[in-house]
């Protein structure tokens, strides 16, 4: 399978718990995207992802939902289970280079509306950002050891203890 991308190998892990019972709709896929990796890839690269993975047969649209098929299940034994998500996402896409996908699986093509109407679930389902979460995200506020660096910081001179 090639081209491969980081969407591809962040929308099949997912998909595992997802769609663990039952297939997932699309809003339970987002949520289950947004634990993976909490920077979701953007609509058109989600939608290009439900292409590719659908067209080499490790997605299928089932009972008004999606799941894994029996190929990709296979193809994710081989990922390890534990490990950080970058770790995971890299031997995924090792093991969809050696994929050898059937012939002729139907696309499922996802619209604009529907994907941007699930990342609206999603958002609607965070929690409010706390006070100081906002007063980070404020411009020109420096977090963590670097800002010390940055020149605003002066160490003490030597005589000062003395």
């Amino acid at each position: 399978m090639h081209p491969i991308f980081d969407a591809d190998a962040l929308l099949l892990l997912a998909l595992v718990p997802a769609s663990k019972r039952r297939p997932a709709t699309l809003e339970e896929i987002v949520i289950a995207l947004a634990s993976v990796r909490p920077e979701l890839p953007g609509a058109a690269r989600l939608r290009d992802a439900f292409a590719r993975l659908s067209a080499h047969g490790l997605l299928l649209a089932q009972d008004g939902g999606y799941t894994l098929s029996t190929g990709a299940q296979a193809l994710l034994a081989k990922v390890p289970k534990k490990g950080d998500a970058g770790e995971r996402v890299f031997s995924l896409k090792q093991a969809l280079t050696d994929f050898d996908s059937p012939a002729d699986q139907p696309k499922i093509e996802l619209s604009a509306a529907e994907v941007g109407e699930a990342v609206k679930v999603w958002q609607a389902s965070l929690p409010p950002p706390t006070k100081s979460e906002k007063f980070t995200a404020r411009t020109g506020i420096k977090k963590g050891p670097a800002a010390a660096r940055s020149g605003s910081f002066k160490p003490p001179r030597k005589r000062d203890f003395e």
